[in-house]
Formats: structure tokens, sequence, C-alpha cells
């Protein structure tokens, strides 16, 4: 039987996790082909879960259908070799084959991809924004690749994390007003809203978020369903405060360019074929997970949820300044076509039937 090495190392570390079982094939009918997979994200993560669950096997099963290829998935995942946050640079240096990259969290190397950042109280449906974001990848393909081919890596398709993002408090919240003067957790790409509401944002990640809950570092966080159940933090923060700040674009898998370059034309094309089923098996975990994570907190932690007003969360919209006119203004000075994008995306958004409370290309 036939192997191909990956790059830097890949094939070496093939004990550190398990594999995804080849289909079921006479002995040396295929020539198996290993590729590594990294993140430091757990399968609990929707995305991560979706390639487990989902896209290995369904690569292998296309394979299957010709009997010449199946490919030896060597699943890395959980931080075996990255942290959470080191996908992209991991496999740029050839530490794994493939991965499911946070995008937004690289402003500095893919700026484009912090766009659904910059317009929140748009829309709940991530899967709408994730196949704009796709289309808008195939529209001005050499913006967007210019990041990866710097990295590279070559760019499958995006998803998203989130479905809504809400606050979630240890006391009650009704309105706006009530936001001032607290301290919030958030993420980068979120801390902007936070100060917008006159309250402290504090940096923050899932992993401390339950103790920072508990202790007091801080009053309240951005958060979204399947989190506050998977990491039960409804236990020390019962209230959601549901502000529909809106779904968002935030990962993407991707595969290292010698790695894709090298491959088979059959297996590069199985590759490619079974991405947007990847997100659309990520939708649905996402899914799920937001009605688990709602229930969880209402079943276990008598979770109260209140929703914002439409007037409170256009006065929120209009606190943050233009949020993506400047990011857009800040990018077309770089070269990039980004008011172009943010006015292709929003009328995408709109004509898939997004309610956004605020137009964010035109106000």
């Amino acid at each position: 039987m036939l192997k191909r090495k990956s790059v830097l190392g890949a094939a070496a570390i093939a004990a550190v996790a398990s594999g995804v079982a080849a289909a079921s094939l006479p002995a040396n009918a295929a020539e198996s082909v290993n590729l590594t997979f990294i993140t430091g994200f757990p399968p609990g993560v929707t995305a991560i879960g979706a390639f487990i669950d989902f896209y290995a096997p369904a690569v292998n099963a296309q394979l299957a259908k010709t009997g010449k290829y199946t490919v030896n998935w060597n699943l890395a995942h959980s931080g075996q070799i990255v942290k959470p946050r080191g996908e992209l640079e991991g496999v740029e240096l050839g530490l794994g084959d493939i991965s499911v990259v946070p995008s937004v969290f690289h402003a500095d190397k893919l700026p484009l991809y912090e766009l659904s950042f910059k317009t929140p109280f748009t829309t709940k449906n991530m899967d709408l924004i994730a196949r704009t974001f796709k289309s808008l990848e195939g529209k001005y393909s050499e913006a967007f690749e210019k990041g990866w081919k710097a990295s590279n890596q070559v760019e499958l398709y995006p998803t998203g994390a989130v479905d809504n993002y809400f606050v979630l408090s240890p006391k009650p919240l009704a309105k706006f007003a009530d936001l001032k003067g607290l301290k919030l957790g958030a993420a980068g790409p979120n801390l902007p809203w936070v100060t917008a509401a006159g309250a402290a944002g504090v940096q923050t990640n899932l992993a401390d978020a339950y103790n920072s809950l508990s202790t007091g570092i801080y009053e309240g966080g951005i958060f979204w369903a399947q989190a506050a159940g998977a990491f039960k933090l409804c236990e020390p923060a019962p209230f959601i405060f549901d502000t529909g700040f809106g779904a968002n674009q935030a990962q993407a898998l991707t595969v290292n360019t010698d790695v894709f370059n090298a491959l088979p034309d059959e297996v590069r094309t199985a590759l490619v074929d079974n991405a947007e089923g990847w997100h659309a098996a990520n939708v649905k975990k996402l899914d799920a997970g937001a009605k688990f994570g709602i229930n969880r907190c209402q079943t276990e932690f008598n979770t109260k949820v209140t929703t914002m007003s439409d007037d409170d969360r256009r006065q929120w919209a209009l606190g943050l300044g233009n949020l993506a006119k400047d990011w857009a203004t800040k990018n077309d000075a770089k070269g990039l076509p980004a008011t172009a994008i943010l006015a292709d995306y929003m009328d995408a958004l709109r004509a898939g039937g997004a309610k956004p409370i605020r137009n964010w290309d035109k106000e």
C-alpha cells in the first residue's frame, strides 16, 4: 500500500489522535493519503464536531466510489498540537495539513473577515451570513485570497460559531440604560459593542467565563446560547438579556497550499466538494446546541430571558458610530475593495430576508 507523507512531520504524529475509519475496501485496493487535522478547540465546538462527524467521513465516502484513494485522518484536536487561535500559523508552518481557522481573530492578516462583527444587529441567520461570504469570496476572490495566500493556505468554505449574541448577567437587565457602568466580559471583536453601552469591557474567553462570572471579575458578558448551556454559564448568571446582536462569520476550513497542490486530483476534488456540507453540518449542530443551551439554562438554572426593545437596539447601534464604514475606509486605504464588499454584503443579507436595525452601508 502506497502512503503519502504530509508536510513537516504531520505523518510522524499519527499516534497523537484517533483516526477516522476508512471506507471498507480490500487490502491494497486504495492508495492511502495521510492528512492531519489540527485545532486547539474540542469537538464540542460545532465546527470541529462537524469536521469529525461529517467532513472526514464524507470525504472518504466520496473516494470510496472509485476505490483509488482513501484518507488516513489524524484528528489532532483539543490542543494536541496547537492552542486555540494557533490554527492559522500551525497550518502555515506545516504542523498540520488542514484546520478550522478562527478567521476573526486574525484581523491583521484576514481583515475582510471582520465584517460581520462590524455590522451587529443585522440577522440571526448564520447560514445566510456564511453563504453570503462564500459568494463575496467568489466575486472578490483576489482580495479575499490575499491573506490566505500570505499564510500558505487554500480556504475551502467559511462558516460561523454563533447564531445570536446576548448579554448574560447575574442580575436582571431590562433596558439599554441598565448596562451603563457595568463590567462586561467580551472577546476582542465584541469589545466595541460593550464600550458603546457605557460599560467597561473586560477581555475574556469561554475557558475563564464561569469563574469570572462567579467571582465578580465582571458583572455580565456577551455570550450565546450554546456556550451558555455547554459551559453552565447560566448557573452564576441566570439572566439572559437578548440584545439581538445576531450571528457572525468567524471560521473557515483551510488546507496547507503545498499539501493541497501535492494531492491527487481526486482527493483535492473530494476535499472541495464536501466543504459546503461541512458548513451545513455545522449549522445543524449550532441550531441544536442553541436549543439545548436555552433548555438547560431554563430547566436547571431557572434562567429568565428578557428581550431588548427595538428602540433600545437602535439606540445601541447608533451609539457604536458607524463601525462598518470606518472598517471599510480603513481597508479601502490598504487597497482592498471594502466599501464595495460592505454594500454587496448588506444588499445580500437584506435580499435574504434580514431586517437590520441599522443599514450599516447607508447610515
